[in-house]
């Protein structure tokens, strides 16, 4: 068989039943210096290519569970070591650390990376919902735990922007509960002003800060656990149903949400915080109208702190990126100026809202308090999704570009562990960021040992700067988190991407970020994912199909009518389905096949009412059978003669591997023949002419469909004599498997259905290239019972090598014999 790239290649078909040979040649034609690919062997049987080369069962080692369990369970040095290096990555990285080449950068990096947390950490805690405190400690102890368990070297653990959101949100709505319980603790720290009673603010009630904090804690916990599992159960392959544009129209919208809870901190008016459904709606209806409370002073302070956020990040950290050695750390400055400012100039005088008292130590371990845990655990699972698939995608992003592994499920557990155990040190749940990660990556940080930098400059800043940073305005912590969302608002243009690369993408993006952004953060992230499953049902449902044709130059198999020499064999269609096979599809594959080759169906009822058409003028359709061959009358000659198509139909179409000989004859029987030499069950005679290239002027028109018609005498579809004849031009239907992984009992029962529904029409259904697990399938469904072994080929080309030879058969003596609901339009499911 031939599978040739130059011109003027031929081959053969070798009755050597050993097996195929391989030999490359040089083209003496224009293609001289270019490779051809020559092979040349008999075609195959699937049965008889296992015969030939398949391993015995004797030789094929079979071992038992219990003996599997036995050899992973032993002990010794080297697996130990193995073992407490993978669960504890630092050892190896402290074993081959060279502090020479290494430890500079590594300082540098860390030291970086701290200044970039410090504001982070202010502006993160308070985009929370919880003490500013805790974003400060959220910035020390995931880090130092990653450093532990950890394998990447660029993964910047602690507060980021989405996972913040989400939490606060999780906890106002835990909060909102806890107002409604407690309705007279506002009466107690109520203060009164001679006759004026001053109502506080329920951000100012210590009891009910410390219920937000525990909240937190408690997420942290459930969640740090949920990964937990998930990296020992290796459950990573979970984020892989969850999209590109999904994750970019999530964290879009999310973004959204960021900035709207930092408008009222930026312009100085006081509303509650909304949750539940539309409460970004809510909030804006609140603003607006309260518009006239606007706080000038705090809004100066936000403009001011966002044009120089704005002008150094743009113009000088980007203008200038190659040749600054670390970019400018505008956000600690902006922190540094507005808390100086606002000291010296005493804005908190001027009803600008500050930071106010921060905790100048460390918390001691508590045990979280996790009533009412059952309210917000589906939110813990997705939360913990969440910050594995956002810092996983970053992890790999830096381990490509610095060419290393990290090992995902070692990741997972890392993970796990920065939130599992930072839980009872008063944290939120931690994430990667992925500014403070590009940082390390572009200051090519060595190894994870930079965290412990990181960590020794953030307790600093904790036990000695914390109560420096008390008048500092929280216009400016909002203006730093608004700046930083300019990515993720920027990201909203990729949805013109996925419009053009794929319509299915673009849904999941427009219907994750309006039910996002509209309803709220979880309703859209279970809409999300619901849609992203749909859009997986439905493109199973557009599952597509084709026949295939070859190129005349080259005899290369492709799609045809595609490409502008594609031509097919005369009386031989084969068709390629381009998905699994199983019950949701298995129709839509039977409609595909029967709409791009024959319909056995149509065929069949054409039939009948063209016998019953001639038997009502007088003149039989079938008059006798003669040696197993049915002998029509002068009235049918054109339909069928002697069993074989009529000469007008045949072509002298050259095969698809050989597209030289027009005379080899293949037999095939179940038995083994006398004629030729043998191979498998595959009788094979060659003769062999001169070459010759012949097609017929008509092929391009034999398979075309023609446009339906209605019979005025029963309204169904008319029959002609034309349309039967082009019809019964078919032999041979191959359906080529090689891109089906996957096939159910369904599947498997429709290709026996459509096998059969061939059958009634004498059509020879073959199929080719099904893998192991297909094979195995179709075995225990009993499919081989309705199509042969022996029409089960090893590649397409065997089988189309077999089927160019096919002759039309002889149709049964009383069509009568076939009752129409077998070959009718119910489908098998409904008959199972």
């Amino acid at each position: 068989m031939l599978r040739s790239v130059s011109d003027g290649e031929n081959v053969g078909y070798n009755n050597d039943p050993s097996g195929p040979v391989r030999t490359s040649r040089r083209s003496s034609s224009q293609y001289a210096g270019d490779n051809a690919i020559y092979m040349k062997r008999p075609p195959y049987t699937q049965v008889a290519f296992d015969e030939v080369h398949l391993k015995e069962k004797a030789e094929i080692e079979k071992t038992s569970l219990q003996d599997k369990v036995k050899k992973q369970i032993f002990c010794s040095k080297k697996r130990l070591w193995k073992l407490f290096t993978t669960f504890f990555p630092i050892i190896k990285v402290l074993r081959y650390y060279k502090i020479k080449e290494n430890i500079l950068i590594d300082i540098l990096s860390g030291v970086t990376v701290g200044i970039l947390h410090i504001p982070q950490a202010l502006a993160f805690g308070y985009l929370t919902s919880v003490k500013l405190e805790n974003g400060l400690y959220t910035s020390i102890w995931p880090i130092i735990i990653y450093v532990i368990f950890g394998t990447s070297q660029h993964v910047s653990m602690g507060t980021s922007a989405v996972i913040c959101i989400v939490t606060a949100s999780v906890v106002d709505r835990q909060a909102d509960e806890f107002k409604l319980a407690n309705p007279d603790l506002l009466q107690e720290f109520a203060k009164s002003d001679g006759n004026t009673t001053v109502m506080p603010k329920w951000e100012d009630i210590p009891a009910f800060m410390d219920y937000k904090e525990n909240v937190a804690m408690s997420i942290t916990l459930f969640e740090g656990a949920i990964l937990l599992i998930m990296g020992f159960l290796r459950l990573g392959f979970i984020t892989a149903y969850l999209s590109e544009s999904f994750f970019n129209a999530f964290t879009s919208g999310a973004a959204v949400h960021i900035a709207t809870s930092q408008i009222p901190a930026i312009i100085g008016i006081s509303i509650p915080r909304y949750g539940g459904a539309f409460k970004i709606i809510k909030t804006y209806t609140a603003l607006f109208s309260n518009i006239e409370m606007i706080e000038w002073e705090t809004c100066l302070t936000a403009l001011i702190s966002i044009a120089i956020l704005v002008f150094v990040k743009e113009f000088i950290n980007e203008k200038f990126k190659d040749k600054l050695f670390i970019p400018i750390p505008v956000e600690l400055i902006v922190v540094i100026l507005a808390t100086i400012i606002s000291y010296f100039s005493n804005l908190k005088e001027y009803r600008v809202d500050v930071v106010g008292s921060i905790p100048s130590d460390l918390p001691v371990p508590v045990i979280p308090d996790i009533t009412g845990f059952q309210n917000y655990f589906v939110d813990c699972f997705v939360i913990a999704i969440l910050i594995f698939a956002n810092t996983i995608a970053m992890a790999k992003v830096c381990a490509k570009k610095h060419n290393y592994e990290i090992d995902d499920s070692q990741e997972l557990i890392a993970y796990g562990m920065c939130n599992f155990l930072s839980s009872f040190l008063k944290c939120f749940p931690s994430a990667v960021a992925p500014p403070r990660s590009m940082v390390a990556s572009n200051m090519n940080t060595k190894s994870t040992l930079s965290g412990v930098f990181v960590t020794v400059l953030m307790i600093l800043v904790v036990m000695a700067m914390s109560p420096l940073f008390e008048p500092l305005p929280k216009a400016a912590l909002a203006s730093i988190i608004i700046v930083a969302l300019k990515g993720l608002f920027i990201q909203m243009g990729d949805c013109v991407k996925f419009w053009r690369i794929n319509k299915h993408d673009f849904v999941i993006w427009l219907f994750t970020i309006l039910s996002v952004v509209f309803l709220d953060i979880d309703l859209g992230l279970g809409i999300g994912v619901g849609i992203s499953l749909i859009t997986v049902v439905t493109q199973t449902q557009f599952s597509r199909g084709y026949r295939l044709g070859r190129t005349m130059k080259d005899s290369v198999i492709v799609e045809h009518k595609v490409y502008r020499d594609s031509v097919e064999q005369p009386g031989v269609k084969i068709f390629r389905f381009q998905s699994n096979l199983y019950f949701a599809n298995a129709e839509i594959f039977r409609s595909a096949l029967y709409r791009s080759t024959v319909n056995p169906r149509k065929l069949l009822k054409l039939l009948k009412k063209q016998e019953k058409k001639l038997a009502k003028a007088g003149k039989s359709g079938i008059d006798e059978m003669e040696n197993g061959q049915i002998k029509r009358n002068n009235s049918d000659s054109n339909l069928i003669q002697n069993g074989k198509s009529p000469k007008s139909s045949t072509t002298n179409l050259t095969d698809f591997s050989s597209s030289l000989y027009d005379n080899q004859v293949f037999t095939v029987s179940d038995e083994k023949g006398s004629g030729g030499s043998q191979n498998n069950g595959l009788s094979v005679e060659s003769k062999y002419r001169q070459p010759k290239l012949s097609i017929a002027s008509n092929i391009s028109g034999m398979t075309d469909e023609e446009e339906e018609e209605e019979d005025p005498e029963d309204g169904q579809e008319p029959v002609s004599e034309k349309k039967l004849r082009r019809l019964r031009r078919t032999h041979h239907v191959i359906v080529d498997c090689s891109n089906m992984n996957y096939l159910d009992a369904s599947g498997a029962n429709v290709l026996g259905h459509i096998s059969s529904e061939y059958a009634h029409v004498n059509i020879t259904f073959f199929i080719a290239g099904c893998s192991k697990e297909i094979r195995r399938t179709m075995e225990h469904a009993n499919t081989y019972d309705k199509i042969p072994k022996t029409n089960v080929f090893l590649e397409v080309y065997d089988a189309i090598a077999v089927a160019r030879m096919g002759t039309v058969q002889p149709l049964p003596a009383v069509l009568e014999d076939f009752d129409d609901d077998e070959a009718g339009e119910d489908s098998y499911i409904t008959k199972m």
